[in-house]
């Protein structure tokens, strides 16, 4: 089953299970979707056929990482994309920048959870950097949808920015390239104010200013935005006052997304150390919750919380607790 980007959020939110990206820079403006693209030259195909991009019939979904620090969850969703849609055409490749050998050892090991195609890019990472530097992107690791056409669809990080979304909409004919530029875009405005944010840029507040003015009638992106100021791990300084400025204007202007401003709140209260004030508002918002997604969606923010809380509060040569499969607290 897929997992919400929503729920991948919150349930890595202060539990420090989120994957850390390889921040190699500031993202750049991307060149416009719909352009070719680059061919795949690698140095060896680990698993599966290698994998050529022609116009035809198939779509390929790239993955450009290093494969054996993918977590479960990356694999759980490759593996499940590649199914649903093996019948139709899609094909998943991964190019990892390790090693051949590093790559066989890993599918060796675990290859019978891989079923999508590997490769070992060449020594100067030809075909990361030429997908890199062609859609002027930076961070890695990145995905790239390539069309029947051999034109990018869709770029964005392989787990977190709706990859499945997208390749269910293309398959459903409802795939539309100006509304995707227009995601694409603001999702890199985002990655380039937690760039600066992460780095404690003097220049992230200005930043944050001027996501608010982009994202003013957009009530999720606003959201968003909190969220990401909240839950990124590498952000040693959150400006708090443009997060809670995002969630007081998306709930001016909407009405449908309570529980996900409700959640942030609280998550933002509790990173600013306010622990027993972030659980009362978490522990509020699962009161009113209406459906069963968004009460799951509190209960993990409240069991991280609470596991959080217990953790900080053991003796640090206390023995360990024997787990246990504590009930979620209902309202």
């Amino acid at each position: 089953m897929m997992i919400s980007k929503r729920l991948f959020l919150v349930a890595a939110l202060l539990a420090g299970m989120l994957c850390p990206a390889r921040l190699l820079a500031q993202p750049q403006n991307m060149n416009k979707l719909g352009d070719p693209a680059p061919p795949l030259t690698v140095m060896e195909w680990i698993k599966g056929k290698p994998v050529k991009i022609q116009p035809g019939t198939n779509l390929y979904l790239l993955v450009f990482s290093s494969l054996t620090h993918a977590n479960e969850m990356a694999l759980t969703n490759l593996n499940g994309l590649q199914e649903k849609y093996r019948g139709q055409g899609l094909i998943v490749a991964a190019i990892s920048d390790e090693s051949p050998m590093q790559l066989k050892d890993f599918v060796r090991a675990r290859g019978a959870e891989i079923n999508f195609s590997v490769a070992a890019d060449d020594l100067a990472r030809k075909t990361t950097a030429a997908y890199q530097n062609t859609f002027k992107q930076s961070l890695m690791p990145r995905a790239y949808l390539v069309g029947k056409d051999g034109r990018v669809l869709w770029i964005g990080h392989p787990l977190r920015d709706g990859v499945a979304e997208v390749v269910d909409g293309v398959f459903a004919g409802q795939y539309n390239l100006e509304q995707t530029e227009k995601e694409v875009l603001a999702r890199e405005q985002l990655d380039g104010y937690l760039g600066l944010a992460r780095q404690n840029d003097a220049r992230t507040r200005k930043a944050g200013i001027v996501m608010l003015v982009v994202r003013t009638n957009d009530a999720a992106g606003l959201c968003e935005f909190a969220s990401r100021i909240a839950t990124d791990e590498f952000i040693e300084h959150r400006d708090f006052a443009v997060a809670r400025r995002a969630l007081e204007r998306s709930e001016q202007i909407s009405a449908t997304n309570v529980t996900d401003i409700a959640v942030t709140r609280a998550i933002l209260t509790y990173q600013e150390g306010k622990i027993e004030d972030a659980l009362a508002q978490a522990r509020q918002a699962l009161a009113g919750a209406h459906t069963e997604a968004d009460k799951e969606e509190v209960n993990i923010c409240i069991r991280a919380m609470e596991a959080r809380r217990a953790s900080a509060a053991a003796p640090a040569n206390a023995p360990v607790a024997e787990k246990t499969n504590a009930p979620a607290v209902t309202p």
